[in-house]
């Protein structure tokens, strides 16, 4: 009898470990070629992300306007918000967006835009800075910015993102545990 309960814990703790490194695998193949856990850098995406704020992307993703997007630059990962398409033109004026010289809400921005207007100044400085001027992007790439505008590096700065250099579409902040929250 006791040999008989040996041999099923035995089998029993077998099993548990075969699930376990199964399920590990499950979940590497998962996040290589599915997901990927990305830490947030800086403060570019206040206050819809956080320095140390942990996202989950996901991707071969169909990238569309405002999503959030994980990319590569330079030995960094960075996220932040699409803002013009491939081949779409786009440009700010008194902080509203225009694609095709059509006026774009940002509905995710509008307090910051309110409080900082009421200070009297744009949140989205009007690029391109010359005037009338728009901004063309090529094909296969993104014109991303921060939603933390006064402060983010973004296309501002080191211009349109190639489409091979986005990981993917950030779906859900992981950590802190206590503001999990999905896009």
């Amino acid at each position: 009898m006791k040999r008989k309960k040996q041999a099923k814990v035995k089998r029993l703790l077998i099993e548990l470990a075969l699930s376990i490194i199964f399920g590990l695998f499950l979940f590497f193949v998962t996040t290589q070629f599915f997901f990927k856990v990305v830490d947030v850098n800086g403060y570019g995406m206040m206050p819809t992300l956080r320095e140390n704020d942990v996202v989950l992307v996901q991707r071969y993703n169909n990238i569309k306007r405002f999503d959030l997007v994980a990319f590569k630059y330079g030995n960094d990962i960075q996220v932040r918000r699409v803002i013009g398409l491939p081949g779409e033109q786009i440009r700010y004026e008194n902080d509203h967006l225009f694609v095709k010289d059509e006026p774009i809400d940002e509905k995710f921005i509008v307090d910051e835009i309110n409080e900082s207007q009421r200070n009297g100044r744009d949140f989205t400085e009007n690029f391109p800075s010359a005037e009338g001027k728009i901004v063309k992007i090529p094909k296969d790439y993104y014109f991303i910015l921060g939603d933390n505008r006064p402060y983010a590096t973004d296309s501002r700065i080191y211009g349109v993102v190639s489409k091979d250099s986005i990981i993917g579409i950030v779906k859900m902040q992981l950590f802190p545990i206590n503001e999990w929250k999905s896009f």
